[in-house]
């Protein structure tokens, strides 16, 4: 009984501490959707396409917006509230 409990937890463990890869600027489009499945695309221009991350955890409120250009990735912000909004958007051009 010990030893199933012991193993339930490291499983629990090992499937909770999933750790995200790192973002950076300059990253290819294509490797960002590999390592961020669930992040949405909010705007698609000729100019740019913008990523909304889904928060992986109901703790996380912090929206992060990604901002790709010609495929590589050139900002990343928490966008902005438009006045009397409570929902964040991707920062304008």
């Amino acid at each position: 009984m010990k030893k199933a409990l012991i193993i339930a937890s490291l499983t629990l463990f090992v499937i909770g501490c999933t750790v995200l890869k790192p973002v950076t600027v300059g990253m290819p489009e294509e490797q960002f959707i590999k390592e961020h499945p669930r992040s949405l695309v909010v705007e698609m221009s000729t100019y740019r396409t913008v990523y909304k991350d889904v928060p992986y955890n109901i703790k996380d409120t912090t929206t992060k917006f990604y901002y790709f250009s010609k495929g590589k990735l050139m900002l990343m912000d928490e966008g902005f509230y438009p006045r009397g909004s409570s929902v964040p958007v991707p920062t304008p051009l």
